[in-house]
């Protein structure tokens, strides 16, 4: 119980970080200076400083944002146990408690969402529905399939890709940002959040991001057999990296259509796992 609770405290602490290395990075791109690194730390800490202020739909709706983000925690520190096993076996459980999660937080993000009376609200819960149904079914099979002894390589190679790809779209970085939308005019899910319930929708965000990282490093590791320890290590440093990575491609991505980046990305994973479940089955 301590040891999780550790985890979820470094978790909680290290996200915001890379999230504000992120923006680094992006101005960099951008040929700006861009924000201090603890930049985000410090607009969360002034979120909490504010007052609370609950939107049209009463407390429940505080109550919904703030097991969106316990969720969220608990399936990272799940995902640090499937770390340190090495995506074997072992770590089968774990992961299908963490796909479960994911599930339940993103459903809590569309419902929390949709029952408010802004029309930008609601579209955005949509969009997130949609963004949920095209990605995350694909991301639970090749998980489980990596896990449950994807050996052979071109099953292996593939499962690990359809991974990547999903892993890269909850992040909700360009051109998977159309839930919150915001490089439009109006933001999506959050246009109604201000002070600490803003501050608990920005952890969940980076929390999602740091979700993203770490599984793609899993992805990554797989063709290794680093286990414990080493296979945790191995994740904790990769993580960092591939975030910037996903800084670098969705800076470089240009905005897609939001009915056109939905049909080809589910057209794409529908196509990979396809081919995983076929190869899978012949053991290739």
């Amino acid at each position: 119980m301590l040891h999780s609770l550790a985890v979820a405290a470094i978790q909680l602490v290290l996200a915001p970080v890379y999230d504000g290395l992120e923006r680094k990075v992006r101005a960099a791109i951008h040929t700006r200076i861009g924000p201090p690194v603890l930049q985000t730390w410090y607009d969360i800490v002034k979120l909490f400083s504010k007052e609370v202020v609950v939107p049209v739909g009463g407390s429940w709706y505080a109550l919904v944002a703030v097991l969106e983000m316990l969720t969220l925690v608990t399936a990272s520190v799940l995902l640090v146990h499937v770390s340190s096993a090495g995506l074997n076996r072992a770590a089968l459980f774990e992961a299908s408690v963490f796909i479960v999660l994911t599930g339940i937080a993103t459903t809590l993000a569309v419902v929390r969402a949709v029952s408010q009376s802004n029309v930008f609200s609601v579209l955005g819960g949509f969009r997130e529905f949609s963004l949920m149904i095209s990605a995350e079914p694909f991301l639970a099979t090749s998980l489980l399939l990596l896990i449950s002894g994807a050996e052979a390589p071109a099953s292996k190679a593939i499962a690990a890709l359809v991974l990547v790809i999903a892993a890269y779209v909850i992040s909700g970085r360009v051109p998977y940002d159309i839930a919150e939308a915001e490089p439009e005019l109006a933001s999506g899910v959050n246009i109604e959040l201000a002070g600490p319930l803003l501050g608990v929708a920005t952890l969940s965000v980076v929390l999602k991001k740091f979700i993203s990282a770490t599984l793609t490093a899993l992805a990554l590791t797989s063709w290794s057999s680093l286990v414990g320890i080493a296979s945790l290590a191995a994740a904790a440093l990769l993580t960092p990296i591939i975030w910037i990575a996903h800084t670098v491609v969705g800076t470089l991505l240009g905005r897609s259509r939001v009915d056109l980046a939905v049909r080809f990305l589910y057209t794409t994973l529908f196509i990979l796992s396809s081919m995983l479940l076929v190869s899978y089955g012949l053991g290739v």
